[in-house]
Formats: C-alpha cells, sequence, structure tokens
C-alpha cells in the first residue's frame, strides 16, 4: 500500500478549494468588456458589408434583444442600395422559399430577424440550412405540391446565390455545449453552415456596461435631446435598478429618456412602477 494515497470523501481540502479559487476567470473589468463589445460590433459591421460585396454568404448573430443587431446590420443594408428584405417573426418553409428566389442572385441579402420560431417547422429548417451551406453551388428545392410557386411562376428547384443573415436573441453555443435542448443540433448545423459571430452580450454586467455606452458614445441622448442635467442620473437609475429591471437594454434606456423629458421632477418614481419588476 505504501506510496498511494487515500483520501477520504466529504469536504475538499483547504488546498483543493484554494485551488479551485485560484483557477476561477477572473472577472473582467468594465474597461474589458466594451473593448471586446465594440471590437464584436465591428466584426458584425464588417460581415455585413461583406455580405453585401458578396463575399459572405451566410451569418448567425446572437445577442441580448434591444442592443443594437438589427439596427447595425439594417443601416448598412439601407445605405448600401442593394436589394434586400429584413424579416421580423415567423414565416413558413413555403415563404422561405418564395423569398429565396426573389433574392437568389449575388449582392442580394436576406435577414431572418427573431425567427426561432423556424427550428419548429423541419421543411423550413432544411430550406435554411440549403440556404446557408458551405457548398460551391447552393441548390434549393421545394418539391411538395405549392399552387402559389406555380402562380408566382417559381420553379420547384434554383440555384441561390444571395446571402443570409440570422439574428437571434438566443445564445447557440450555450445549448449547443449542454446539448439537452431538443433545438440544441439544429443550433450546431446552422452554425457549422454560417460564420457564427456571438455579441456577448447575455448577462446584466454586460448589458449595462454597453447600455452606458450607447448613451454617451453612442449619442442617444443626443438624438433624443435629453437634458444635460438629465443624463447622469438616467444612467444611475438603470446603474442602482440593474438587476431588477424586467429589461436590460437601449429600449430601457429610450424608455427612459421619454419619461424624465415628460417628467422631470417624478420620473424615476415613475420608472421604477413602470420598468422594474415587483419586490
Amino acid at each position: 500500500m505504501s506510496g498511494i494515497t487515500i483520501r477520504k470523501r466529504g469536504r475538499p481540502s483547504k488546498q483543493d478549494m484554494l485551488a479551485r479559487e485560484q483557477n476561477k476567470p477572473k472577472p473582467r473589468s468594465d474597461a474589458q468588456i466594451l473593448n471586446d463589445l465594440k471590437e464584436r460590433f465591428d466584426i458584425l459591421s464588417l460581415l455585413t458589408k461583406g455580405a453585401v460585396a458578396k463575399n459572405i454568404r451566410a451569418m448567425v448573430v446572437t445577442g441580448a434583444p434591444g442592443v443594437g443587431k438589427t439596427y447595425t446590420v439594417e443601416n448598412i443594408l439601407e445605405h448600401s442600395n442593394v436589394p434586400h428584405e429584413i424579416v421580423r417573426g415567423s414565416l413558413s418553409a413555403l415563404h422561405l422559399y418564395m423569398l429565396a428566389y426573389k433574392f437568389r442572385r449575388p449582392g442580394n441579402v436576406i435577414v431572418l430577424d427573431d425567427a426561432d420560431s423556424i427550428f419548429n417547422d423541419e421543411d423550413a429548417l432544411n430550406i435554411l440550412k440549403a440556404l446557408c451551406d458551405t457548398s460551391s453551388t447552393r441548390k434549393v428545392s421545394y418539391l411538395k405540391e405549392a399552387p402559389q410557386l406555380k402562380e408566382e411562376d417559381i420553379p420547384q428547384s434554383f440555384e441561390f446565390n444571395g446571402a443570409m443573415i440570422f439574428i437571434s436573441n438566443l445564445d447557440f453555443q450555450t445549448f449547443v455545449d449542454e446539448g439537452k435542448n431538443k433545438y440544441a443540433q439544429h443550433f450546431e448545423a446552422l452554425m457549422s453552415r454560417s460564420l457564427y459571430l456571438d455579441l456577448r452580450l447575455h448577462n446584466r454586467n454586460e448589458l449595462g456596461v454597453w447600455v452606458n455606452h450607447i448613451a454617451q458614445d453612442g449619442r442617444i441622448f443626443d438624438r433624443e435631446d435629453v437634458p444635460q442635467n438629465l443624463r447622469a442620473p438616467i444612467l444611475s437609475f438603470i446603474a442602482t435598478h440593474r438587476d431588477t429591471l424586467r429589461e436590460l437594454s437601449i429600449r430601457t434606456l429610450m424608455k427612459l429618456c421619454g419619461l424624465a423629458k415628460n417628467e422631470p421632477s417624478r420620473w424615476e418614481s415613475i420608472g421604477r412602477v413602470l420598468l422594474c419588476k415587483s419586490s
């Protein structure tokens, strides 16, 4: 038995606890978080411009709602003068197929924004996978009986040469890593076929840093014509109620700007009632 150490089961030793503590990743500073987020939004802009330039074929963008994902993409597309379509919400497999045919040419861009219901439709999901595929030729087919295709003179098979941008509030990577959710394999398949950009806006700390940045450097306060004496109190309100706000996003910031301008003396108490969870 010499040379063999027998450890009793139970609480970990002080040495083990110390080692675990030392191996824990250190929390990032606000400056580190902001630099990372700015880089990721810059990448989002570059990839969107790449789709317009016919260099990027498919991309998936994930992050919390109301942080500027869609705004960034939409702003670039609107100023690019290329044929594009932004679809918000759900759509059927047939309508996705018809949309893809309409925007099938190089330089055309289709954006599916918050269309996660597509993962419940096997036909629509298979079409989406074909549209995002990495093969040199992306052939898409719809072989079911569909009078609408005949009415619109759309063939049952065609080659897609446009670009796909899929925007979601879900954290695909976490679902894939855990592997328990029924959608995990679909997320993995879509990530495999696309450039996957996680904006890393999934917790309140990251969201707070980003909202604070957008309020000031993003010039939201200027755009909304918020008086100087109300700007710091609005940011302080968000910081104070960060964990109790129903939603922490740019939308929340915009709501507070409106309340503060409308009721300069009472906006904080009104904001607590309207925007915070009941204690």
